[in-house]
């Protein structure tokens, strides 16, 4: 178990083994994946705003998939140095973790208030992406056909979400859209400066984030299946999870809901798409236990659409109890046929 992190840690870790300089770059990896999404987020919707896209399109969209970029980028450098494991188990881990910590501490935290489109569409797109997601992975491994797959289910989604966005006739929905929306920026070249931007510091970010998570889990004793699919997803969705708390710290109730279901279908579509797009990926540390519980948490978000306040807080205990023993599993497990 230990060696297959170590080397894991000489191909793609730091060349440093000093665990305050591993810190430091794992801590400066983090912080540019913050700002790097920031900029993202912000400038696109900007830029989105100014082209006419629909505040419904751009906080399904534009926010959603963009806390998740960090992700992505992360799975596709990932996949480039055929890290099969690290790039889908960090998709599929910041998946699960999107359903088990984030949606579960929002649930519990303040009553969630979802929109009723969520319910329509988003949900039970959701629920089938996982589906999709654990059938094409019931082998280990995702090619070409299945990432352009996936893609082609992402891009119908976002034709759905364009189109059923034009027939939105609650005005206080779209209103609250647009509260929670990133303020536009001064100028187009300046949301487009962010856009670059961010970009590029969610480049730099994801290698430096993926050496340092690797040379820490190597220190750190870590199983391969708990570095790919529990701290690397923690390390990468660290954006998402700030983003969270200072939703909850402004009281907003429906954001929380609405991000989560939309980045956890960009997970299981357009970052295991665009990776499996990219290289044909094999990952054995990635099960077929790890999907079904994947797709039990996006089913448990089916009860909670209909559930009040107080059924929900039960709910939201649930997944943040189910997430702990997923991982305590994954800490003392060793992949099968690994040794």
């Amino acid at each position: 178990m230990v060696s297959i992190v170590s080397e894991m840690a000489q191909q793609i870790g730091l060349d440093t083994r000093d665990p305050l300089q591993v810190g430091v770059i794992l801590v400066a990896g983090i912080l540019l994946q913050v700002y790097g999404v920031k900029l993202l987020v912000g400038g696109a919707s900007g830029l989105a705003r100014r082209f006419g896209v629909s505040p419904l399109v751009i906080g399904s969209t534009v926010v959603a998939f963009g806390l998740s970029t960090p992700a992505l980028f992360v799975s596709l450098w990932a996949a480039g140095k055929g890290q099969g494991d690290i790039a889908v188990g960090n998709a599929v881990g910041s998946a699960l973790l999107n359903l088990g910590l984030i949606l579960g501490i929002s649930a519990v935290t303040r009553p969630l208030r979802f929109r009723p489109q969520l319910f329509q569409a988003d949900v039970p797109v959701l629920v089938a992406s996982a589906a999709l997601a654990g059938f094409l992975l019931r082998n280990g491994a995702i090619g070409r056909f299945e990432g352009t797959l996936m893609l082609f289910c992402l891009a119908a989604y976002m034709v759905y979400l364009w189109f059923s966005a034009g027939v939105e006739a609650d005005t206080r929905v779209i209103a609250d859209m647009e509260r929670d929306l990133p303020p536009a920026g001064s100028a187009k070249r300046v949301e487009l400066a962010q856009l670059l931007g961010g970009l590029v510091l969610l480049v730099a970010g994801s290698r430096y984030l993926v050496k340092a998570s690797v040379s820490f889990s190597e220190m750190m004793h870590f199983s391969p299946s708990f570095t790919s699919l529990a701290f690397i997803p923690v390390a990468v969705s660290s954006p998402h999870i700030f983003a969270t708390l200072l939703a909850l710290w402004k009281k907003e109730k429906d954001l929380a809901g609405g991000v989560v279901i939309g980045s956890c279908i960009f997970n299981c579509l357009g970052v295991l798409g665009l990776s499996g797009l990219y290289r044909s990926l094999f990952a054995p540390g990635v099960t077929n236990f790890d999907m079904g519980v994947l797709l039990i948490g996006t089913m448990a978000l089916l009860p909670m659409m209909h559930a009040g306040e107080k059924r929900r807080q039960t709910i939201g205990v649930a997944l943040l109890v189910g997430y702990g023993m997923y991982l305590t599993q994954l800490f003392g497990r060793v992949v099968a046929g690994s040794l």
